[in-house]
């Protein structure tokens, strides 16, 4: 049986509409009062049927060109930690890595702690002071979507705040901090990549006959995403059936850095003559793309190995963008469309003998392995995220340092963090041989290495005076040599370093409707 849409929150399937995002974190501090309150407010929240129906308006309108500037529009879902949830007096999860919450599972321990108390690999210095223990347990947080940053503060003071009483005798929470993104332009992250490409087809969800592919990643059961759904085979209580667990981290990104460690492997770029110049820039373009496993636009490597199919005839995409519209004219937006049915393709698999064509080391392979790694649908979850942060100008960029913080804010549901988040992390992208040991086809001496986006490394690698370094050697990643052709044993191991730097975060259960209403808001 296909799941209720109008049971589960919208943020799950298909995703919250939004141009600008706030998390707003919150400590419950009366529970029958906020039990009270959040009774009212579950018949507001967005489910997946209403953000169905929101998408399906905006696109519409879009087809009929009738869409003039944005839809004032704004949306909420709610989501609860595991203390959250004991506040409530829920019967709670049988499951530890959620009820230990992401302090202990994701953070490396100091000198003298019990390791069993810090299991992860993030440096504790790293975190904000928010998402750790001894700032004061976080409960949960509301997920509020807008056209902007006034209509989600509209959104908080007048429906939010009032709501729960905030500021006034009855107050049942306490808002306890905020972190808060926005879309950028053509849906790109900022490395420069279009993001959020790729997302698992869920059975019961998705219309499968516009989504099924002959190659590439499978539909997947719906219970991979959603508790209690098909092929889910945990035992959480009966009331948590249709909900998700969202998984919330923060990761600053070095862009400056990124990019001088990209440069610094294309020596090309040290010519001064303007053709060697130009030829060592599409170098540069094709090793970070290598890196990615996509072309900036989503073109996927494997599939356009040698070159970019995209036109570029500017580096800035909104300028390329607008001459390719004036260059293509009443074709335009045909072309654009075929543009973008290429560059977001699902319809590929590696082949897990070979990387001639896209490195196993390249973060979409090391977190996304398909074909590479046969168990790899379990895994899926969907990705929300939004970034942070003020775009990357080039003279930053060619001062190789970063000035001004910027990251990207990740979401991800699944039924199981460890399935899902936890393996794709700890298990793949932290490890030189996940998700499948290919040191036999990287030359025999070593495994492919971590990932060169988000792996990462005890604190005790850490460069003392520079923390996107690692002391020497550093780990280093198996990348094809761009400048000639890529042979079948490829021994090219490059020194990578830390261009993302993990700043914290929550695990949480996001709750059905009727797991609310039944169980959570019931005295």
């Amino acid at each position: 049986m296909a799941p209720n849409k109008k049971n589960i929150q919208g943020d799950i399937w298909p995703r919250l509409p939004k141009k600008h995002e706030t998390f707003v974190f919150f400590r419950i501090t009366k529970p029958a009062e906020f039990k009270k309150h959040l009774a009212g407010l579950v018949p507001l929240l967005t489910t997946a049927d209403d953000a169905f129906k929101m998408r399906e308006d905006i696109y519409k309108k879009k087809a009929e060109g009738t869409l003039k500037g944005l839809i004032q529009l704004s949306a909420i879902n709610v989501a609860f930690s595991a203390k959250g949830l004991a506040k409530l007096g829920a019967e709670g999860f049988k499951d530890d890595v959620f009820n230990n919450g992401m302090y202990q599972d994701m953070t490396y321990p100091l000198p003298g702690e019990d390791a069993k108390l810090h299991q992860g690999l993030d440096d504790q210095h790293d975190w904000y002071h928010q998402f750790k223990p001894t700032n004061g347990a976080i409960h949960g947080v509301f997920t509020i979507t807008g056209d902007s940053e006034k209509t989600i503060d509209k959104t908080i003071k007048t429906l939010i705040d009032p709501m729960f009483q905030v500021g006034k005798a009855g107050q049942s929470m306490q808002r306890i901090f905020s972190r808060s993104g926005f879309v950028l332009e053509d849906d790109r992250e900022h490395f420069g990549w279009v993001d959020g490409i790729s997302q698992p087809v869920v059975e019961g969800l998705d219309d499968l006959a516009k989504k099924t592919l002959k190659n590439g990643m499978k539909p997947i059961p719906n219970g991979v995403i959603l508790v209690g759904g098909e092929q889910d085979d945990s035992s959480h209580p009966a009331w948590a059936k249709d909900g998700s667990f969202m998984v919330f981290r923060t990761y600053e990104q070095k862009v400056p850095e990124f990019v001088m460690w990209c440069a610094s492997n294309i020596k090309k770029l040290k010519e001064t003559d303007p053709e060697k110049k130009a030829i060592a820039l599409k170098e540069l373009r094709k090793f970070s793309s290598r890196v990615m496993g996509r072309w900036p636009d989503g073109a996927p490597i494997e599939l356009y190995g040698d070159a970019d199919p995209n036109i570029s005839l500017h580096p800035d995409p909104l300028i390329n963008n607008q001459m390719l519209r004036e260059q293509w004219g009443d074709e335009a937006d045909a072309k654009f469309k075929e543009r973008e049915q290429m560059n977001h393709t699902d319809d590929f698999n590696y082949n897990p003998s070979d990387q001639t064509r896209c490195p196993y080391a390249a973060h979409i392979r090391k977190c996304g392995p398909r074909d590479d790694h046969p168990p790899h649908p379990k895994h899926l979850m969907l990705r929300r995220g939004i970034p942070y942060g003020p775009l990357t100008h080039n003279d930053e960029k060619a001062g190789g340092v970063t000035q001004v913080e910027r990251g990207l804010h990740f979401v991800s549901y699944q039924s199981s963090i460890n399935n899902g988040f936890r393996t794709v992390q700890k298990e793949w992208a932290n490890t030189e041989h996940g998700p499948e040991d290919r040191t036999k086809e990287c030359g025999g001496g070593q495994a492919q290495g971590i990932d060169a986006i988000i792996g990462q490394l005890p604190p005790d690698y850490r460069d003392r005076e520079d923390p996107t370094l690692y002391d020497h050697p550093a780990p280093a990643v198996n990348m094809p040599d761009v400048e000639k052709p890529v042979p079948e044993v490829n021994k090219n191991f490059v020194p990578i370093g830390r261009w993302v730097i993990p700043r914290g975060g929550e695990y949480f259960f996001t709750p059905s409707i009727s797991g609310m209403r039944d169980t959570l808001c019931k005295a």
